[in-house]
């Protein structure tokens, strides 16, 4: 009887120890749009993982298109920034 107490606590032990890994994603995309000469379009994605160790990262990427016509000739500009972060557990 000790003796499958003792497997059963180690047991418990060794599940409480394992954390799973973690990691999510979000992308956010906005249009708009007047009378059909400016146009305008915002895309930000959003990246965080973790793992078992307690070391996380993040990153945030937000990328702006605007195009614009101005007789017959369509003007396009994009403008990109990134941003990450990593945490390390010791």
């Amino acid at each position: 009887m000790k003796k499958a107490a003792y497997i059963a606590l180690l047991a418990a032990a060794g599940l409480l120890a394992q954390t799973a890994e973690q990691s999510t994603s979000e992308s956010t995309t906005t249009t708009t749009k007047d009378n059909g000469r400016k146009q305008r379009t915002d895309s930000t994605t959003t990246s965080n993982a973790s793992d078992g160790e307690g070391n996380r990262s993040s990153s945030v990427s937000q990328t702006t298109t605007k195009s614009k016509r101005h007789h017959g000739k369509t003007k396009k500009t994009t403008t990109t920034e990134s941003t990450s972060s990593e945490t390390r557990q010791r």
